[in-house]
């Protein structure tokens, strides 16, 4: 039988105080990634607005760890087995079960993950309304034929039995409106930013040749090509840098790439830098590099605009308006392209001041978190 869930009341402004389920596989500082860090953003600040957080996650870390990193509840599942790096744990499920009343609202984050398939089977079941965050519709890790049948069968179930999708961008809702879901339960809200974190350095670097990448080493991110479009620059760019930060499957691939191309003095590989301190590490970069071949809205994209950093990536289509002027949008797969971009706003310092400027105005006025958590609740609102 259902629950009877008391609402909660800030009387002192009449501001309902909401009790929320968020369900993530992977958790920031756990793991690191720009789902992860979302999720943790999210539930901070949430609770900072006075509600309730509750996040269930298959990201392990030790209870002093958690304590110390988040003013929000974290419960951990040890997963039992991964496949194509999706964490697999039954026990959240029965967890799950018998706790689908007692929140206001069930957030599931990255339809791709297996929590966010037990958070569809539960509310199928019946639970307090289920909000997915869509993080972006193709894996970077699961083969496209996999990919392909799993859109076309469990994603149309996983949307059809959320109460409310949240999509970054109209090109991703268009999408899942073709894949028979109506339009009416899909609501575009931007990834948040934290533009007092990120901002520009007071004195932008002069005549730096240093380049920054952040992210997973797997084939969905192309950072073959990175590798491929830094020895094309080499020749012309002999002090060129190139910072990796990040962990994955294929970072020994990679690592294979550096040293056949004899760039180990050109590319410093981090696996991890806290989000508190990347800040530096923008202020440091001349130039953003992310040359994937699927992506949601990533981040670290906006981080880097955010810090007035110009950007070279794909053009992938939900990229192209929030990029453009920016920096430069290159077809994947084409170190060259890459090559050429980099090379055009190293050498003119004013194009890259202009492309900084721009970036950092497109953030502020479009994607700071203060928006994004607003509108997240109001959401929440409308389905209680």
């Amino acid at each position: 039988m259902k629950k009877t869930v008391e609402k909660r009341f800030h009387l002192a402004d009449e501001v309902l105080i909401l009790k929320i389920l968020r369900v993530i596989s992977d958790l920031y500082p756990y793991v690191v990634g720009g789902i992860g860090i979302h999720a943790h953003e999210m539930s901070k600040r949430q609770v900072i607005f006075g509600h309730s957080v509750d996040v269930y996650t298959t990201s392990l870390g030790s209870k002093s760890s958690i304590e110390s990193a988040t003013n929000y509840n974290v419960y951990q599942f040890k997963p039992l087995v991964k496949l194509l790096g999706n964490p697999i744990n039954l026990r959240m499920f029965k967890s799950l079960y018998k706790n689908r009343y007692n929140y206001d609202i069930i957030h599931a984050h990255g339809h791709l993950y297996f929590s966010t398939i037990l958070c569809s089977v539960i509310r199928t079941i019946g639970s307090s309304p289920l909000v997915i965050t869509n993080h972006g519709l193709r894996s970077q890790t699961a083969p496209k034929w996999f990919q392909s049948l799993y859109n076309s069968t469990v994603a149309k179930l996983i949307f059809r039995s959320a109460d409310r999708i949240i999509c970054y961008t109209q090109e991703e809702k268009d999408i899942i409106i073709k894949m028979g879901v109506f339009s009416t339960k899909i609501s575009l809200v931007h990834n948040g930013i934290d533009t007092d974190l990120f901002i520009p350095p007071e004195n932008a670097p002069l005549n730096q040749q240093k380049l920054l990448w952040i992210g997973r080493y797997v084939k969905g991110k192309g950072v073959d090509y990175l590798v491929d479009a830094l020895n094309i620059l080499k020749s012309d760019y002999p002090k060129i840098i190139l910072t990796m930060v990040g962990t994955g499957p294929d970072k020994d691939k990679i690592i294979r790439k550096i040293h056949n191309y004899g760039l180990e003095n050109s590319i410093i590989l981090k696996d991890f830098i806290p989000n508190s301190e990347i800040v530096q590490l923008y202020h440091q970069s001349s130039i953003f590099v992310l040359p994937s071949l699927e992506e949601g809205v990533p981040r670290t994209i906006l981080e880097a605009m955010s810090c007035g950093v110009p950007i070279v990536c794909s053009r992938l289509p939900q990229l192209v308006d929030i990029v453009e002027g920016s920096g430069f949008l290159v077809p994947t797969k084409d170190p060259q392209s890459l090559a050429d971009s980099i090379s055009t706003i190293l050498s003119d310092p004013q194009l890259a001041a202009n492309m900084g400027n721009h970036g950092r105005q497109q953030v502020l006025n479009g994607y700071s978190w203060l928006d994004t958590v607003k509108k997240t609740i109001s959401l929440y609102e409308e389905l209680i």
